[in-house]
């Protein structure tokens, strides 16, 4: 799933119970009245931090209506005698651009129970692996039960990517925080930007390459109505590799309009793989069942993330063993590409060794055992010299068995049997992957390593075969360009490119408001739905939500490469802004920036959706 650690902005949750929604700028909460919607007690806009690998917080946070100097609500950190002894914060990450090359300051005030809790808060300026300025201010020792006011200000470098306002609490007690305020130079700053509405000339020219999207339900007749997915068609053309992107895993209306694509890629363009970001090894439980293994679709799906549990997903699945069952000549492949698990590669290394060459398997047991046994594949709580030597134990395992690739596929009496020997080197690699993954911690780093587990099913699995991919927007976005693209241009889409040329297109799946489901935060993965809240100005998403369109449609296709090189659409070559949520909800989800036409063909555009409907 997607977990960005992003070069702006916070990764915050947000929900339905939100009581104040965000209008066309991003407020910034300084003073905790607004809540989460991820959780009504948690500020909107504020996180506990930034990476997926984080582990969760020891500590309390809640918005409190008792104790507070002014407004509604101050922000309270509780911490236990018997918590962990690390400092418990929750962050405020804010884009450098209002401050590049100037003074911020802050104030806050503070308070704290008993004497001793030591509460804090720092102000820092953050370059890519720096920090670049930081200013901090604590209580003292003394007692503290009233509002003290605290004043920090650092200078921001050119280099710095991110502001960001820090409060904490360091020993066992209560803290209060409460009126912080930031200024820029002396100018106060309570919210920002978010870029200007588009143009009439700029809605024209949407309105002129889009198409009205008639629904997204699939079709319920052998002949259904397709006429909507002309333009659609059209885009794809002669690819070989689709991907449908989505800009929240959680939506309803996404994974009707993919079911309906794959539906209409298949039946009437041939396409006969499905290829889906899950975990490579444990989708083959899925593919068995497509195929007409035993079981129900509820079970076959159980493998993947908890975003894909869904009944829209359950249906896609039932359609896919049905049209196997009538199309028995040309049946459609369920395939994974994802690397984020450790046990099931190693265990079907095992079991192939235990057939096939058994004098192996203890090999595997002693390269493997140690990082086999955790429950997790990523361990950032374990030291980093030990997750180096799974890395490495793992890279010798992998280079031991693809060497015997050769002579194990010589011996081979059957095509089962040849497969097999494909696997059990895949599963050596994706041991491997999960090993490297797990010692860098570095989420982008994943996408190449999907990226090249895809091109292997295409490549040795299902040779010449054209296939669907499912992922997150920014994972299927190809612009490979190092300051404009997501990851510096490192994107499993840009690899993917790479691999296939202009036989890769790719769509990006949008909405102007609605909700989604997703997990509360990046360390608490229950399952909430959330508010997507109304596309500001500046994204493209509120731009096409101004397309005139006939009643009784859902929304539009549009096509972005005939903006490429035009002198009307020069307006599409400046960043927009984009939704982005990953498998955990976000309070605001406008933080990154894409240049459309470099990262994707055509836009799938459904003005109102809502959340998608999780299996319990």
């Amino acid at each position: 799933m997607l977990g960005l650690r992003r070069s702006i902005g916070c990764l915050t949750g947000i929900s339905l119970a939100c009581p104040v929604l965000v209008g066309a700028q991003r407020a910034l909460n300084l003073d905790f009245e607004r809540a989460s919607v991820a959780a009504a007690d948690r500020p909107w806009g504020w996180s506990h931090g930034f990476s997926p690998f984080a582990s969760g917080p020891t500590a309390t946070f809640t918005l409190d209506s008792t104790v507070r100097r002014s407004g509604k609500r101050s922000l309270r950190i509780m911490l236990g005698d018997s918590a962990a002894g690390a400092p418990q914060t929750i962050i405020l990450q804010i884009p450098s651009a209002l401050a590049v090359g100037r003074k911020v300051s802050l104030t806050a005030w503070l308070r704290s129970l008993p004497s001793n809790a030591r509460a804090f808060v720092t102000l820092e300026a953050w370059a890519p692996g720096a920090v670049t300025a930081a200013d901090t201010a604590e209580l003292s020792e003394a007692p503290n039960t009233e509002w003290v006011r605290r004043d920090l200000s650092i200078p921001v470098s050119k280099d710095a990517h991110s502001v960001v306002v820090t409060v904490g609490l360091t020993k066992a007690g209560s803290a209060w925080f409460d009126d912080l305020a930031l200024s820029v130079d002396g100018t106060a700053v309570s919210a920002l930007p978010t870029g200007r509405d588009a143009s009439a000339a700029e809605v024209r020219w949407l309105t002129a390459h889009s198409a009205p999207l008639h629904n997204v339900r699939p079709p319920s007749s052998s002949a259904p109505d397709d006429s909507d997915l002309d333009l659609f068609t059209r885009i794809v053309g002669d690819a070989r590799v689709v991907a449908l992107g989505e800009s929240t895993h959680g939506t309803h209306e996404f994974f009707l309009a993919k079911h309906r694509l794959l539906e209409y890629l298949v039946r009437r363009l041939g396409f006969s793989v499905f290829a889906i970001e899950a975990n490579q090894i444990a989708v083959q439980t899925t593919n068995r069942y497509v195929l007409g293994g035993p079981g129900t679709a509820r079970e076959a799906i159980r493998v993947m993330f908890a975003v894909w549990n869904t009944e829209e997903m359950e249906a896609l699945v039932e359609w896919m063993r049905g049209y196997n069952t009538s199309h028995p000549d040309r049946p459609i492949r369920f395939v994974g590409y994802d690397m984020q698990d450790h046990r099931r590669p190693a265990d079907t290394l095992r079991a192939f060794l235990e057939r096939r060459d058994p004098s192996l398997v203890v090999t595997v047991d002693q390269l493997s055992g140690d990082y086999r046994a955790q429950r997790s594949w990523s361990t950032p709580q374990i030291a980093d010299t030990t997750r180096s030597r799974w890395r490495r134990n793992a890279e010798r395992l992998w280079r031991d068995i693809s060497g015997r690739r050769t002579g194990w596929l010589s011996g081979s009496r059957s095509a089962g049997d040849s497969v097999s020997v494909e696997w059990a080197v895949q599963s050596a690699n994706l041991l491997r992957q999960a090993a490297l993954g797990n010692e860098t911690l570095n989420v982008p780093d994943r996408d190449s390593l999907m990226a090249a587990n895809l091109g292997w099913v295409l490549q040795v699995l299902t040779p010449g075969e054209r296939a669907v991919v499912w992922a997150h927007d920014i994972h299927v976005s190809a612009g490979g360009d190092a300051k404009l693209s997501f990851y510096h241009g490192a994107t499993m889409g840009a690899q993917l490119r790479r691999m296939f040329g202009d036989a890769y297109r790719r769509f990006s799946l949008l909405t102007y408001e609605g909700s989604y489901s997703a997990t509360k935060g990046l360390t608490d993965y229950t399952m909430i739905e959330a508010a997507a809240l109304p596309a500001p100005s500046g994204s493209l998403e509120k731009a096409m939500h101004r397309v005139p369109r006939p009643t009784n449609t859902v929304g539009l296709i549009v096509d972005l490469r005939s903006s490429r090189g035009k002198a009307d659409a020069r307006w599409l070559e400046r960043p927009h802004r984009l939704r982005h949520v990953g498998y955990a909800a976000y309070d605001f989800a406008f933080d990154l920036e894409a240049v459309f036409p470099l990262e994707f063909d055509g836009v799938v555009f459904i003005d109102k959706t809502t959340a998608s409907r999780i299996i319990r």
